[in-house]
């Protein structure tokens, strides 16, 4: 509404004079800020008022509002899930470490006492042979010192694990939110023939507004994304 208001040169203060709807109002409506607009009954009054302030079909703004609505309510489901997904990631992880810590702390309290009481050295025995062998006159057969012991490694340093290299072909028009090594969020608006090439380190996880929108190859080996055409999908690779 707001490209037809403008295109006819209306000011947004003139719908709201004639309407008697807050300036506020209008300027959510035209921002599609549906968190902070009202109850969905009263969001519909105000668009069919805006529509015949500004010479517009009230049924075609009410069915697109309705059709952006629920792409909104669908994205507001799917980010509750990420957050959730990520909570119980920060949870394993602080166990995790506070595992290992704990781990950690006893190897160095065993070591502690391992070096306040150290075991005394073996007292060596002497054996006849032995004995022989020192007298006078007697020969002793040469013992040979056994080799050392060599490191069966080759010394090399590990080699770095391999990064995860994905690739996002672009089929149908559709928005991407992506998380990679559980960074910063980052999000696309994609058209067809699109590309996007990504690198991560442990995984990512994706966001679909359109599942039959994209193609994906993950180390160039294609990755399957479930649902229909449309449908909001949640990926996590690998």
């Amino acid at each position: 509404m707001q490209a037809v208001r403008t295109e006819k040169r209306i000011s947004l203060e003139t719908v709201s004079e004639e309407t008697r709807i807050r300036l506020e109002t209008l300027q959510q409506i035209e921002e599609e800020d549906h968190r902070n607009l009202p109850d969905e009954v009263f969001v519909k009054g105000f668009l069919r008022a805006y529509a015949n302030a500004i010479g517009a079909s009230g049924d075609e703004v009410i069915r697109r509002y309705q059709l952006r609505l629920a792409v909104y309510r669908k994205v507001a489901l799917s980010e509750a899930a990420l957050l959730r997904s990520g909570k119980r990631f920060w949870t394993r992880l602080v166990l995790s470490l506070g595992t290992l810590a704990l781990l950690i702390v006893i190897s160095i309290l065993a070591f502690s006492l391992i070096r306040e009481h150290p075991q005394p050295p073996p007292t060596p025995e002497i054996e006849a042979s032995d004995k022989a062998a020192e007298a006078p006159g007697m020969n002793a057969d040469p013992v040979e010192a056994s080799p050392p012991e060599t490191n069966s490694g080759n010394g090399l340093p590990p080699k770095p694990a391999a990064k995860l290299l994905l690739r996002v072909n672009t089929l149908e028009e559709t928005w991407l939110k992506i998380i990679i090594d559980d960074l910063v969020p980052m999000e696309y608006s994609l058209f067809p023939g699109d590309r996007i090439e990504l690198e991560a380190g442990s995984g990512y996880n994706l966001l679909i507004g359109n599942a039959a929108g994209v193609e994906l190859f993950l180390n160039d080996q294609p990755v399957a994304v479930p649902g229909k055409s449309g449908e909001v999908v949640n990926i996590e690779l690998p």
